[in-house]
């Protein structure tokens, strides 16, 4: 199979009328079509793979798409952690938490009643709490090249992967919406110019077990075929002892769609499966075509509420122990696709193009008080997701002058959430809620670099973001057992509310490369995380009102010196970032009654600083050290609530630890000519941070090393043992707080070992 033309600058003919074309199809097909699939990348990320991989392994140059298109590492002005694949297969990574160890400044924080497909990020101290399908990331995570616009979508990609690409800071040029932390770029591996597989399987404790395979190759000279897929399960490492009843009764089977599943034990133990099917055209007149179909589904428990503390007659629970009177579970699947075409418009200009369709539906039930009493703070959620994308843009291949990029791009989904909240021991009423959320947008944007002479560079960017969302729902009281005492009098409500912006987003950029191995550089942008609504229930109106845009304006500056196998390499960078509107639930009255709304509540500023240095001194050695540092403070609070505003001022953002430390040990020791031995061990260091807005509750810093052991056969097999959470520390991976008067934790994942099998051929 051919590369794709532009990588490898050969002259093609000019294919313009064919690309309009193209373009105009991507278009129908966005708005019309019940589109494709799981973002598929444009053809420069599939033929760039292979040269990362094999580099890398060197200490070779890194190529990243960070800029949407294929440049070095070094070349981008500004912080971006790359994920290789040695270093995926050296960690066992299997999802973002695990990546997230492997990146300074970055936390992944697993939701609990969401299992391994509900994961949120904060970088540089810049998160999301919204676990429902409609919250808007701060992060703007891209599978091949396709936009998710939720977080509920991003669980379950991490198989098969080429890298993973972590942008630092606002990324409101290239990547839009939803970028006041960063990007993230997902990039799966695509067909090579050969037929290569490969299959790994695992077993670990918690009678956990992984098997993963790929295979692909050329199928003629133009076209080739990739698919893969993954299996996981685990019984995991948390055990419910409530007994199934509470003062006589099981989970009320009066909540719609919610039968009664009694108690396991194991009420952690998941099930989960993900496939992904890839079939690219590359012909030599100049047009690339990748068809990518994905989907994934997870079944089990969610393992959350470890009471922390007694509430009223119920101790708090032991460690990796919870008590709710049934299994809190869930049930999730995602299917989706993409299809992208690239397009030579002439020698030196092309066009890419990438329509994306993703679907998704879940249901979870969990208990949000932390006691063990059925009916006093239970809740399901059902939700449905589909989302539809269209990106268009026009860039030249690099240059020695100026290289620039135009485009545009859109997006519309479509969210149902369905909500039950059954207090029917505690107030005698169960609620139930039917949502509905429609939201659009639509961007232009444009981003250039000016070559100042062989050493200095200048970039300008700007975007324009116009968006609207319309939001409606009832909320009744559903009165299971026919009792007329309503605790919540404003019942039943109905409402209709929509929400519309517009937004202007951008940056600046100067680097100075003195040498082949060294960029300094300077930026200033602006990015946005757009205005919504609050998707969980709303027993009062003013919890259905639209909350504002977010807004970062960040300065930057770094070194990054990247030598080609070069015994030391050093990045290194420094930021500040003045951060408004920030978005989180906050107390409001309403006819003399207070509800949790969420609501933009005010001001903060961060600044903090990055270094990650690897060394390699001598054959065959790397070791790398990476260190974040941050500061964070809550400047301005706007609240109804002079005690919620003064205990809020000066806080910390969530998860924004001051410092964030971690290392990693790689060593080849060769024991014949295509036969090697890798030791690698890693660890992390997080400091003291809190998980919520109020810092009620303060996470205790910890340190977690992991270890591996391989013998590898060269491009033959392997076989591996290795241990995660080594000294087996107890850690708190997050806190639930849904008021001040209960918690619960949701600690990380004990000592685990295990041994994997491979083979590649």
């Amino acid at each position: 199979m051919k590369k794709a033309s532009f990588v490898r600058g050969e002259k093609t003919m000019s294919k313009t009328v064919l690309g309009l074309i193209a373009s105009s199809s991507l278009s129908t097909a966005f708005w019309c079509a019940p589109a494709w699939a799981q973002a598929s990348a444009p053809a420069v990320q599939g033929a760039v793979a292979g040269a990362v991989a094999a580099d890398d392994e060197v200490g070779g140059e890194i190529i990243v798409t960070a800029q949407k298109r294929a440049q070095r590492l070094l070349d981008v002005p500004s912080a971006v952690s790359v994920v290789t694949p040695a270093l995926l297969r050296d960690s066992g990574a299997k999802d973002l938490v695990d990546v997230s160890q492997l990146t300074p400044g970055v936390i992944v924080s697993p939701v609990g009643m969401g299992g391994r497909t509900m994961q949120t990020f904060t970088i540089r101290g810049i998160g999301n709490d919204d676990f429902r399908p409609n919250g808007n990331p701060s992060a703007a995570v891209h599978v091949d090249g396709v936009y998710q616009s939720s977080s509920a979508l991003v669980g379950g990609q991490i198989f098969d992967v080429e890298r993973v690409e972590v942008l630092k800071g606002p990324q409101g040029t290239l990547y839009g919406r939803n970028t006041t932390a960063g990007a993230v770029n997902i990039i799966s591996r695509k067909p090579g110019d050969r037929f290569e597989g490969n299959i790994s399987a695992e077993y670990g404790r918690f009678k956990s077990f992984r098997v993963e395979a790929g295979l692909g190759g050329p199928l003629s000279d133009t076209v080739g075929v990739r698919v893969s897929g993954v299996y996981d399960r685990s019984d995991g490492y948390y055990t419910n002892l409530g007994s199934g009843t509470a003062a006589g009764f099981r989970l009320n089977p009066a909540i719609p769609g919610n039968p009664d599943p009694g108690v396991n034990d194991k009420a952690a133990r998941s099930r989960f499966f993900a496939g992904r099917a890839v079939l690219a055209y590359d012909s030599d007149q100049g047009t690339a075509i990748t068809a990518n179909l994905h989907g994934f589904r997870e079944r089990g428990g969610a393992a959350q509420f470890e009471r922390i503390f007694a509430i009223g007659a119920f101790p708090a629970n032991r460690p990796y122990t919870f008590d709710v009177s049934f299994d809190p579970y869930l049930r999730k699947s995602s299917y989706g696709g993409s299809l992208t075409l690239q397009q030579d418009l002439s020698d030196d200009i092309f066009l890419t193009g990438i329509a994306g369709y993703e679907y998704m539906k879940q249901s979870f039930a969990s208990q949000s008080d932390a006691s063990p009493l059925r009916g006093a703070a239970d809740f399901l959620y059902r939700d449905r997701l589909n989302q539809k994308s269209l990106e268009v843009r026009m860039q030249n291949r690099n240059s020695d002058t100026l290289d620039w990029t135009i485009g545009a791009s859109g997006f519309r989904d479509k969210i149902k959430l369905i909500s039950t909240l059954d207090f029917s021991d505690s107030l005698r009423t169960l609620v139930g809620g039917d949502y509905r959320q429609s939201r659009e947008g639509w961007a232009a944007f444009a981003d250039g670099t000016y070559h100042l002479g062989d050493k200095w560079k200048v970039g300008v960017g700007i975007r324009y973001t116009k968006e609207s969302s319309d939001f409606d729902g009832t909320t009744v009281d559903l009165n299971p057992y026919g009792v007329t005492a309503n605790a919540f009098p404003s019942l039943p409500l109905t409402f209709a509310k929509d929400y519309s912006g517009s937004n202007v987003s951008g940056r600046a950029t100067l680097s100075y490369q003195p040498n082949s191995s060294t960029n300094i550089y300077l930026s200033f942008g602006r990015g946005f995380k757009a205005g919504g609504f609050d998707g969980s229930t709303s027993i009062n109106d003013v919890e259905a009102n639209p909350f504002g845009d977010e807004k970062v304006w960040a300065y930057e500056g770094g070194v990054k010196f990247l030598p080609r196998g070069g015994i030391v390499q050093v990045e290194a960078s420094a930021f500040y970032y003045d951060y408004s509107g920030l978005q989180a639930n906050s107390v409001r009255i309403s006819n003399g009654i207070a509800n949790a709304v969420r609501v933009n509540v005010g001001k903060a500023r961060i600044y903090g600083a990055e270094l990650t240095a690897t060394v390699r001194p001598v054959d065959r050695l790397e070791m790398q050290l990476s260190g974040a540092f941050l500061s964070s403070k809550i400047t301005r609070i706007i609240s109804d609530s002079p005690a919620e505003a003064a205990r809020r001022l000066g806080n910390k953002l969530p998860f924004a630890a001051p410092a964030t430390l971690s290392g990693t040990i790689r060593y080849s020791i060769p024991l014949s000519n295509d036969l090697e031995l890798v030791p690698y061990v890693s660890g992390r260091y997080i400091t003291d941070h809190y998980s919520e807005i109020d810092n009620y509750l303060q996470v205790q810093g910890y340190f977690l090393a992991n270890a591996q052991l391989e013998l590898r056969r060269k491009d033959s097999w392997s076989v591996a043992a290795w241990v995660r959470n080594l000294t087996d520390r107890s850690y708190t991976a997050t806190y639930f707080i849904p008021s001040l008067a209960t918690a619960s934790r949701l600690r990380g994942e004990p000592r685990t070992y295990g041994v994997r099998l491979g083979f590649e051929w």
